[in-house]
């Protein structure tokens, strides 16, 4: 199972990506005292691992991430997923897919 985002231009920087870790039965897991990150790929490239947020508060289970701009580097079929951790327990989200395409022109600085 995966979670479609996007499509995306190069250069956008999107509004903070949110994820909910839930257990089985729908309800969220508790994230206190986790660390998060967030890994992202074109389809064949290597994967980059960035830091991410656990939310607050942590028993909801939430996750974010906050673009930069550079994560899509080139245009193409992107995969994504969070990752988190306790030292003891660690977990991935979903896997997210996305399609990055080439802008029409310069990338704005706005």
């Amino acid at each position: 199972m995966s979670i479609k985002l996007g499509p995306y231009v190069r250069g956008e920087i999107q509004a903070p990506l949110l994820y909910t870790f839930k257990d089985s039965t729908g309800a969220a897991i508790d994230l206190t005292g986790y660390t998060a990150k967030f890994s992202c790929r074109e389809q064949d490239g290597a994967p980059v691992l960035y830091s991410a947020v656990v939310g607050s508060p942590p028993a909801n289970g939430e996750v974010v991430y906050a673009w930069t701009g550079v994560e899509w580097p080139t245009a193409g079929h992107y995969l994504a997923e969070f990752w988190v951790g306790n030292g003891i327990n660690r977990l991935a989200s979903l896997l997210m897919e996305f399609d990055v395409r080439t802008p029409v022109g310069s990338i704005p600085a706005i």
